[in-house]
């Protein structure tokens, strides 16, 4: 196992996990972080993830329960991408999910999510657009470069083949007015097909690289 906050061992794994938010009826509300704590600080999956970030000393940082919100958010929508893959009859399940994964060697630097393949690794980030629309782009610019460091180490440590990803990501709902963001819903829902298609291809990269596959497409040859 690796020193990370989760890891699941298959896709349908997480998706087990991840479930629970559907459970809860999460949702990634508009409003303000600290307000968003004080609503689910008290919610079982809140104080498990909690309880293991800190069991585990995965960082010399104090951790911000604000953070824990993130995370619930992060997942929403990978569990998305990841049904949207099964959709689309793409579902592997020997992809393995690390969360908050902290690089040896990185400075106290932590991924969002690796998604592990058997060939190589997705480094994948999200950041969330907010009410500051001005600083949006310096925003996405940020994530892209912490992408980029990831990387760099990662790939100063092993042979792997190393894949950067950022996704964007805005508030879809607003819990005083109970309504749905629907410009907001939408974009997420185009950003989370964008990164399922990516995947879709990294696993079809995967799948070419495999020496069963190579010898059968050979055959075409006779």
């Amino acid at each position: 196992m690796l020193f990370c906050l989760k890891e699941f061992q298959s896709v349908s794994q997480f998706l087990q996990f991840s479930k629970r938010l559907e459970d809860l009826n999460w949702t990634i509300d508009k409003q303000l972080l600290k307000d968003r704590v004080t609503f689910y600080e008290n919610v079982s999956l809140f104080i498990e993830l909690k309880k293991e970030y800190i069991d585990k000393k995965i960082s010399i940082f104090t951790l911000k329960d604000e953070e824990v919100i993130t995370w619930l958010d992060t997942m929403l929508l990978l569990r998305r991408v990841m049904l949207v893959l099964f959709q689309r009859g793409m579902m592997h399940e020997e992809i393995k999910i690390i969360m908050e994964y902290p690089f040896v060697l990185g400075n106290q630097m932590r991924s969002d999510y690796l998604i592990v393949f058997k060939q190589s690794v997705v480094i994948l980030e999200f950041g969330m657009f907010n009410q500051d629309e001005k600083r949006k782009e310096e925003r996405y610019t940020k994530k892209v470069q912490e992408n980029i460091g990831h990387r760099h180490l990662l790939a100063n440590l092993t042979n792997i083949d190393i894949y950067t990803y950022v996704l964007m990501y805005r508030p879809e709902f607003d819990f005083v007015s109970h309504q749905i963001l629907k410009e907001h819903y939408h974009h997420n829902q185009g950003v989370v097909d964008n990164l399922a298609t990516f995947l879709e291809i990294v696993i079809k990269k995967q799948v070419n690289k495999d020496a069963y596959y190579q010898l059968k497409h050979l055959e075409m040859y006779r």
